[in-house]
């Protein structure tokens, strides 16, 4: 006969996990609810009051919340394999979750810092290791302001020699190329941009811009302000997508394109979430963010990450992740003629194998270079790596 994964020794387990977590009693302390947690075989209703699980118990009666799935993904769960957001997301997980949407969404952390107890009671992890820290000393780097479109623009540059554009990624600012600017800027010149809107870089009158086609005009507006000629263009995430965008618009207009976590086609939040990002963006972003870090990211680093995303205005949020989401250019793909990479975390779950590996198909001469153990945010997570395949695939170009 089955055996369910759901006892009460395992709930223990995860009382004693959370009643050890001072950010799960500085997140739940005004927090009371009963959430139920099932297999299909067995069931336990975690009652917590104030932040603290009170009680344990069993039973038909009424809770707040209740998440389902098979005892295969909550062992998943348990050996740190499947987080909150990967065991609730189709194709991932098979898990369910029942009661109000909203509610859930107000309450995200709880739901993270929940599934992270349940992985911290599931017995004693192998250390892990990590990528190597970046060793460049910071950067002797210049910020300046221009006005572009009535708009006050921030970037900041370093080095000299061919010039090289980032463009950052959403919600996010040129602060996530600080590790490029430091490692690159000894043959090139490095300039991080910040999008309308986002870090230094002032509010456009009209408010965000609604899609990445409006990023990337304002991206090639940019680079006429500077006279820059044929540069190097690098994204991450949107800004991945949006320079496959920009060479797709002007075929040869770039000396290469870095693609980094970014596809031709990148379907993702619906409506609902896109929402949900104006009433608890900063929650969800934090917990996102740290679901898509990768294994070899060191806390530190991990970090960072989240710090660096949850800086954002829940407004530029949603409309980032919004344009994120509605973008396909799988037709324009091929109108790309420029020396092409595709950079991609072994671990970002968000962006797969198969959507790099189907955006290369469809860009002739493209190359693929996969970072292990890393996700979503390679610059940050794993510098020293990324940035050696950058080199790397400029030298064999002969751009230096």
């Amino acid at each position: 006969m089955e055996t369910g994964f759901w006892t009460f020794d395992r709930a223990a387990a995860v009382r004693a996990a959370l009643d050890s977590s001072r950010e799960w009693r500085a997140t739940a302390k005004y927090f009371s609810m009963a959430i139920r947690l099932s297999d299909g075989i067995s069931s336990i209703i975690l009652d917590i009051r104030n932040g603290a699980l009170s009680t344990v118990g069993t039973g038909d009666r009424d809770t707040a919340m209740s998440v389902s799935g098979p005892r295969r993904d909550w062992e998943q769960v348990a050996a740190g394999e499947l987080d909150w957001f990967q065991a609730v997301t189709p194709g991932y997980g098979a898990m369910t979750v029942e009661g109000d949407p909203v509610f859930v969404m107000r309450n995200v952390k709880i739901c993270w810092l929940l599934f992270d107890a349940i992985a911290r009671s599931g017995g004693t992890r192998l250390p892990r290791q990590f990528s190597p820290a970046p060793l460049s000393p910071p950067c002797a780097r210049t910020g300046r302001y221009l006005e572009l479109d009535g708009t006050d623009i921030y970037y900041e540059e370093a080095g000299s020699g061919p010039a090289i554009l980032c463009i950052h990624a959403a919600s996010q600012d040129s602060l996530m190329y600080r590790h490029v600017l430091a490692a690159l800027s000894d043959r090139y010149r490095v300039i991080a941009v910040d999008a309308p809107g986002h870090g230094k870089s002032m509010m456009p009158e009209r408010g965000p811009l609604s899609d990445l086609t409006a990023h990337a005009e304002f991206n090639e507006r940019f680079i006429e302000r500077l006279s820059l000629d044929r540069p190097v263009i690098i994204g991450c995430s949107m800004g991945g997508n949006l320079v496959l965008e920009l060479a797709a618009r002007r075929p040869g207009r770039y000396a290469a394109v870095i693609s980094c976590e970014g596809a031709d086609h990148t379907p993702g939040l619906d409506d609902f979430v896109l929402d949900m990002l104006m009433v608890n963006g900063h929650q969800l972003l934090e917990c996102y963010s740290q679901s898509l870090t990768g294994k070899r990211t060191s806390p530190d680093r991990a970090r960072e990450v989240i710090w660096q995303l949850c800086r954002s205005t829940p407004d530029i949020m949603r409309a980032d992740l919004g344009g994120y989401a509605g973008f396909d250019k799988r037709t324009a793909m091929g109108d790309i003629i420029d020396p092409t990479l595709l950079i991609r975390g072994s671990d970002d779950w968000l962006v797969t194998q198969q959507q790099v590996d189907a955006t290369a198909g469809r860009i002739a001469g493209s190359e693929v270079a996969i970072l292990d153990g890393t996700g979503h945010y390679p610059m940050i997570e794993n510098p020293v790596e990324f940035n050696a395949a950058v080199r790397s695939f400029l030298n064999r170009h002969d751009i230096v």
